[in-house]
Parts: structure tokens; sequence; C-alpha cells
């Protein structure tokens, strides 16, 4: 038996960056993850959205991770081609790989215990509470915490833990495939983002890290190359001598609307962030995690950890994200326009920073 602090469940951005402020805020703290290399597979494209606290990530990783400056955001017309909006707000492109695996070893760096190949098999309960998990490890099989932090992405709303807890019903994943493709017709710096009343065309993206380089998404391996043989449209044509680099399988929650937080985000002693919380987003979810790893902190060392003194994590997303959630499929429903809803989330989280970051390199 081990015991700890804090258990983090899930070693991505949001759980990183949670374990890492717990951690650095005196607790003693626990990753598990399931896969055995952080980063991998690589879930998406790397975009990381702006705001204050973006800057001071970036800032604090310069040297450490490759980043691009996103010059411009594009929504485009696919059939046409044709510019409908644009926006010089949208942020930064990161390898996502390089980037988890650097927030991680600060984590470690900032005293967090990181267990890969650990997945959690069981939440064992004590008087309602959440006092121990089980996991396939035979390294760590049984390991105590105060406080659970569960970060681990859509597979909490397909049957996992936040399923379990009632916080959501029990959702589908919709599978896709994330490429890496180079010599596609796309600029260094730019995001290329198609609308069409066709669905194979809609919000279809190009992240484009470098010229010629970038990340693209389909349902599968046949309809991207339908797409590629496609000479009907602007998007298409971009894809035409396109060669694929790489390509990893990625799942996108079906329940409720996609970046909407759950109703409730704490339930017992239970903490959830990130995707496992109903929101999505690199950015949101490492700002999620530091709420989370400020809170938990707090209630360790008050020797509170209460879902009333844990409900203060969920005041603060509510009064925050949860204002301007990842709204990537409705952003022009919820905001007008894609660069008003850069606009507000640049608002809302204005004077947050990474902090945390600034003492680990």
């Amino acid at each position: 038996m081990t015991d700890f602090d804090v258990i983090v469940i899930g070693g991505g951005p949001a759980g990183c960056y949670a374990a890492l402020t717990a951690a650095a805020k005196g607790c003693t703290v626990a990753v598990l993850e399931e896969h055995g290399v952080i980063g991998r597979p690589r879930h998406d494209p790397g975009w990381l959205m702006e705001s204050e606290f973006t800057d001071s990530v970036i800032d604090a990783l310069d040297g450490r991770v490759p980043w691009s400056r996103v010059k411009e955001y594009r929504v485009c017309r696919a059939e046409s081609g044709e510019t409908i909006e644009k926006s010089t707000l949208g942020g930064y492109l990161v390898p996502r790989d390089i980037f988890d695996r650097e927030i991680a070893a600060l984590a470690v760096k900032a005293g967090v215990s990181l267990y890969v190949r650990t997945g959690v098999r069981k939440l064992v309960r004590s008087g309602g509470r959440v006092t121990e998990v089980e996991t396939n490890s035979e390294a760590v099989p049984r390991v105590t915490a105060r406080v659970i932090i569960c970060a681990d992405g859509i597979r909490s709303t397909a049957g996992g833990f936040a399923s379990e807890e009632g916080l959501c019903q029990r959702s589908q994943a919709k599978p896709g495939i994330s490429y890496l493709l180079a010599n596609a017709d796309v600029s260094g710096g730019v995001i290329e983002h198609f609308l069409s009343p066709d669905p194979a065309l809609n919000y279809k993206c190009f992240f484009a890290h470098r010229d010629g380089e970038s990340y693209f998404t389909a349902d599968s391996y046949k309809g991207f190359l339908e797409l590629q043989g496609r000479e009907d449209n602007a998007l298409s044509r971009k894809l035409k001598k396109a060669q694929t680099v790489e390509a990893n399988g990625f799942g996108r929650a079906l329940s409720g609307k996609y970046g909407k937080y759950f109703e409730k985000v704490v339930r017992n002693n239970i903490i959830f962030a990130g995707d496992a919380s109903g929101g999505a987003g690199n950015i949101h979810g490492m700002i999620q995690g530091k709420f989370a790893g400020t809170v938990a902190a707090e209630a360790v060392r008050d020797n509170d950890v209460s879902e009333e003194r844990l409900s203060r994590y969920q005041d603060m997303v509510s009064a925050t994200l949860g204002e301007v959630p990842f709204s990537f499929f409705s952003a022009r429903e919820d905001f007008g326009t894609f660069n008003e809803w850069f606009r507000r989330f640049a608002e809302i989280t204005r004077g947050m920073k990474a902090d945390e970051l600034a003492g680990l390199i």
C-alpha cells in the first residue's frame, strides 16, 4: 500500500498540471497513467488558445517545446475557399506529445510520483469517500489518498468514473484519425477551418505548424482518401499532394454538448477535470488543473476534504471557464464569431498565469 495526499488519474495536460500544482503547494501526489508513454497516442493537433495563461506557459517552456505562433485563424467556405471570417487571436501550436512530456517532467521535478502503465481498475470507498484505488500495476496495486483528481479524458464519460458517479449519462465515443501531413498546401502558423453543408467537408481543419506540414483529422482512412481524391472543393485541393507522416486514433464523447461542463464536477472527495468533467481544450484543461490542485492542497492542509469544501473548485470553474467553455463545434452559434470566442476567453482568464512553472525551470 502506498499513501499520498492526492491521486491524479490521467497524465494529460489537465492531470499533470493539477498534480504539479498540488505538489508545489506541499502535497504528496501520484499520477496514475494507463499508457506507457506520456503524450502518446497523440490525441489532437496541439492548439493552445490565446490567453495570458497560455503566454506564460509558452514563455516557461521556450527552448524545451517547439512552438508556432498562430498568425491567423481563418474560417472558410469549403467549396470555394472564400474566407468568411478571420482572427489574429489564435494562440499557439505545439507538438502535443513533446508538450505533454515536458509538463509531466516538470510535475515530477515538483515532487510528483508518476506511474505509467498503471490503469485504475476500481475506486475503493469507506464511509462514502474514496480512500484508495486499485490498479493493474504490480508496482502499485493499491494506492491511498485523501483527494482524487479524475482527469482520464473521455473514457470517464464512456462508462468510466464520471458516468459511474452519476455526473453524466454514459456516452459513446466517436472515433477518428488524426494525421500529420507533409506537403499539404498550407502556410505555417495558419489555422484553416472549413464550413460546408456537406458533412464530409464541414468542420475539417488544417493546423499548420510549418509550411506544408499540418495536422488534419478524418473519421477514417477511407474518408481521408475520398476527400483527397475529390475535385469539387478547395479543401480537397489542399490535400492533393499531401502524404501521411503519422496517424493516430482518437475519440470524442458524444454525450451532451461538446465542451460544456457537467452540472457537478465534484463528487464526495473526487474532483473531475479536463474532458472527464465534460469540458475540452488543452488550456482550459490546464487552468482546471491549476484550480483543482489549488483546492485539493488547501483542503488537505486544513484537514477538510468534504464535498462542501472541494466544491470551491466547482465555483471557480463555473465563474470562469464555464462562462467561455471550449466551444469549438459551436463557437459561431454561442459567440457569433470565432474571434469573439477568443476575445471573451482571453478576457475572462486575464491575470491567470502558470506561475507554478517559474520555480521549476
